[in-house]
């Protein structure tokens, strides 16, 4: 089953706990950058941000940040297996 889109793929890893929301509004600037870095190097999911400062698009940070989401995107069971 191959994902139709990147909605589908984003409901994928809220699913299986690898996509955290943040609704709160985030200066992209200055902040997004910190929380996903403190964020990616504690091993967390894919982030969300829902409601960024002075945009109305939500902005999606370490959507493929760890092997098991780039497992879930590829739709395998391991690196070695796409390789092959």
């Amino acid at each position: 089953m191959a994902y139709k889109d990147l909605r589908e793929f984003i409901k994928r890893l809220e699913a299986v706990g690898e996509l955290k929301r943040i609704s709160a509004e985030i200066d992209p600037v200055l902040e997004v950058t910190e929380i996903t870095q403190r964020v990616t190097r504690g091993g967390g999911p894919a982030l969300l941000f829902e409601n960024p400062k002075g945009s109305r698009i939500p902005l999606l940070t370490n959507l493929l940040g760890s092997e098991r989401r780039i497992n879930l995107a590829l739709e395998s069971a391991s690196l070695d297996e796409v390789a092959a």
